[in-house]
């Protein structure tokens, strides 16, 4: 028994020993690093807390998730600022960093009355933006009977060394996002060649002429697909281009608008004016109406010898009876001999016949034509029926020359009464409507009214005589253009 003690002790012992080996290795072990103890710098709370809520006496409000502010926008519509950061949760959703929200305002329809008259509560926001690629984001707060939708949301920020935690009324946005429709998709997406289009695009590469005259003949007549509704058509199309190269290589003969005007000018019936005109007397020169060598075969003794003799003048024109003892007393011998061949084209003009089935008119015979036309000489009278007819030894007078026949005698008429003349004299004589006279006199460039105050009472007319004045600028007629809706 005193042997087995021994052994205890003797294992105690070598416990103990190896115990204090252990303990004396970590100690060295451990000796130059030792952990640092722990500076308390927190200071303890404040036996009470001041909660103080923060009125919502301006535009401002705060959203839940973000460290800025959100601007409201008093209007009864939709308004959008551009908004940099992401202010609401994104259950289940990666938002990508780089791209900006549009915010959206506007009054909310029905809220509850638990809530409050307060900015929050009368209002709601909205987030959208479409400038992902594929994907439209939309943010907004959850509609009533929602999870959060009875939850009120709060903005703290606490004091510690006053102990004061100010509150502030905040919004709660969830943004979700959807998949854009897949039409977007499909016209970014490059188009691939049907076998027909390539087809053609081999045949234009490497066929021979004669084949690549006939796949470009094809191609600029054929009629495109219809394009999808609503979307921008394409700035190309094969068939307004090869028509509009087509128009342009045949246009660039034809004459412009100026020049086919210049053109009718130069083809009506009437005498030619003097565009360079710098007075009314230059427009139309007695020489031109008349004819060359004409006024010298005039007589005018017989008209100065009645005057004379104070007898009284009668004509087959009232126009010439009412305006030769005037002209007689003013010794104005052009002028009287003017007036003596206005007479002879009024005469020859009245002795036309009508024409075959009423179109045109008809010079009689040559020989019936003298005995009717008396007092005239026969060179005189063939002279005027070979310039107002159809041709040497022609009887007809075509509505061209019947024209050009009255817009003579308007033009002659117009000299004589210095360039301003009452219409309803000469229509008498030519057996003409008022509307008729008007239209030949500003055929010849005279503009048509009513006379001035002086001329009522100098020479004697009525308020309702319509009177023709050639002036400077002339105004011609002017060719119609008729409107295209008018054509159908």
């Amino acid at each position: 028994m005193h042997k087995i003690l021994e052994d205890s002790t003797s294992s105690a012992v070598c416990k103990s020993e190896t115990m204090s080996e252990k303990k004396r290795k970590r100690s060295s072990h451990d000796a130059g690093h030792r952990p640092e103890k722990r500076t308390s710098i927190e200071q303890p709370p404040p036996a009470t807390v001041k909660i103080l809520m923060v009125p919502e006496e301006d535009e401002w409000a705060p959203v839940v998730g973000m460290t800025s502010m959100l601007l409201d926008i008093n209007s009864g519509a939709y308004s959008a600022i551009a908004y940099p950061d992401v202010p609401a949760n994104t259950p289940g959703l990666s938002f990508p960093p780089d791209i900006s929200l549009k915010t959206y305002r506007r009054a909310r329809k029905s809220h509850a009355s638990s809530t409050g008259k307060s900015l929050v509560s009368m209002s709601e926001h909205l987030l959208h933006t479409s400038a992902h690629p594929k994907i439209d984001y939309l943010g907004k707060e959850e509609e009533w009977g929602g999870s959060d939708s009875l939850l009120n949301h709060y903005l703290g920020v606490y004091d510690p060394e006053s102990g004061q935690l100010q509150l502030v009324r905040a919004r709660k946005l969830v943004l979700r996002g959807s998949v854009r429709p897949a039409l977007a998709s499909v016209q970014n997406a490059p188009k691939l060649q049907d076998g027909l289009s390539a087809r053609n695009t081999l045949g234009l590469t490497f066929g021979t002429k004669k084949s690549q005259r006939a796949i470009e003949s094809i191609t600029k007549n054929a009629i495109s697909p219809s394009k999808i509704p609503g979307q921008p058509t394409s700035s190309h199309n094969p068939i307004a281009t090869s028509v509009l190269d087509s128009m342009a290589a045949k246009s660039s003969f034809m004459p412009t608008r100026e020049e086919l005007q210049a053109s009718v000018d130069d083809s009506k019936p009437r005498p030619k004016p003097n565009l360079d005109a710098e007075t009314p007397a230059e427009v139309y020169s007695i020489e031109q109406l008349v004819g060359p060598g004409k006024l010298a075969q005039m007589t005018i003794k017989e008209w100065q010898d009645a005057i004379e003799a104070e007898e009284e003048i009668l004509t087959t024109s009232r126009f010439v009876s009412r305006r030769v003892q005037v002209i007689v007393k003013s010794d104005d011998i052009r002028k009287l001999k003017t007036l003596k061949y206005l007479l002879l084209l009024v005469e020859w003009y009245n002795a036309l016949r009508p024409g075959p089935r009423g179109v045109g008119r008809k010079v009689l015979a040559p020989e019936k034509l003298h005995e009717q036309l008396t007092g005239w000489s026969s060179s005189l009278i063939d002279s005027v029926s070979q310039r107002f007819t159809s041709g040497s030894g022609s009887q007809d007078v075509t509505r061209w020359h019947l024209d050009h026949l009255i817009t003579h005698i308007c033009a002659l008429a117009i000299t004589v009464d210095a360039f301003a003349t009452n219409v309803h004299d000469l229509g008498h004589d030519l057996k003409l409507e008022i509307k008729d006279t008007k239209k030949y006199y500003r055929e010849i460039g005279a503009q048509v009214g009513p006379p001035m105050e002086g001329e009522v009472k100098k020479l004697g007319w009525v308020k309702k005589d319509v009177v023709a004045r050639l002036k400077l600028p002339l105004k011609f007629p002017k060719m119609r253009v008729l409107d295209a809706r008018k054509r159908r």
